[in-house]
């Protein structure tokens, strides 16, 4: 038995990739892949525009770096574009993961597909279209070679050549790994891991923040985080220091109170006495007119 995680359709251009990995998506109920629109996706670009400006090079690398990724991609079907032939190195990484399908057709099919859309192709010659399939074709020839299966396309309908597809797996007896559906335990440990990672991210802003705002901050932020020993003990003396703070705080409001009063000491009059504290006159009480006018009878 043999196990994959998806279907990879390679060769030439012009041989069907796209048209029959679609189709072959839709019957196995699989995604479809398709490496050229992924890169038009990244450099938001149409293919052939992308090799202009990036160049052979650097777009045969962005090319590789896409393969490197949709091969590890379980049950869809994946559509390789055929600019230009797959290294046997890259090859031999690809089917690992991947179930390798060779999609072949013949050379007068392909030049029939490719001029029904001049200028879509980035590497083709539309000047000399024959000479230049020809010579495409003997070059994908040794990968035909390392291919898993290889398909004929040139003549034939497309339900044909999935039912042959089929039954080429079954033959093979080729088994595709799905992908792995978490469960309640995987669900609480991601919870977990995302809320951890939260409140260290949080307590990372906060120490970027304090050291934006001043050195002194940073230090003593660097002090706190020795050990969570010291943050216990120093909100213990904290919380002591408020109490004591506020007991003196009550103690100080009541003999303020005490010296105020002594120092308010009638100035006879019209039932008005001047405040030492503040150098105000203020109108005595009822009570006070009362008691100095029960004194001034008791003199008299």
């Amino acid at each position: 038995m043999i196990i994959k995680r998806n279907i990879m359709l390679i060769g030439s251009m012009g041989s069907g990739k796209s048209h029959f990995g679609r189709n072959l998506a839709e019957r196995k109920g699989w995604q479809f892949v398709d490496t050229d629109r992924v890169l038009e996706s990244r450099f938001g670009l149409p293919i052939a525009e992308i090799f202009k400006k990036i160049g052979e090079k650097a777009f045969r690398r962005a090319e590789m770096d896409v393969l490197k990724k949709v091969c590890l991609y379980h049950e869809a079907v994946i559509s390789v574009g055929g600019n230009f032939p797959i290294e046997h190195r890259t090859l031999k990484v690809l089917k690992k993961y991947s179930y390798i399908i060779g999609i072949r057709a013949a050379q007068f099919r392909i030049v029939s597909r490719v001029n029904r859309r001049i200028g879509k192709r980035p590497t083709m010659d539309y000047t000399n279209v024959n000479a230049f399939v020809h010579a495409m074709i003997q070059s994908w020839k040794p990968v035909y070679k390392q291919c898993d299966f290889v398909l004929d396309t040139t003549n034939g309908r497309t339900y044909d050549f999935m039912q042959r597809i089929e039954d080429e797996l079954e033959a093979s007896d080729v088994q595709f790994k799905a992908r792995r559906q978490p469960n309640e335990t995987d669900e609480v440990d991601a919870t977990v891991a995302s809320r951890e990672t939260q409140f260290n991210n949080h307590q990372r802003r906060r120490t970027e923040d304090t050291k934006l705002i001043s050195p002194k901050a940073s230090s003593s932020t660097g002090m706190a985080n020795k050990g969570d020993s010291n943050k216990v003990s120093s909100k213990k003396v904290r919380y002591d220091k408020r109490r004591n703070q506020k007991a003196s705080n009550v103690g100080n409001k009541n003999r303020k109170t005490e010296t105020i009063s002594n120092q308010r000491t009638p100035q006879g009059g019209n039932g008005y006495e001047k405040n030492r504290n503040t150098n105000k006159r203020r109108r005595r009480t009822w009570n006070e007119r009362r008691h100095q006018s029960a004194n001034s009878k008791s003199n008299t």
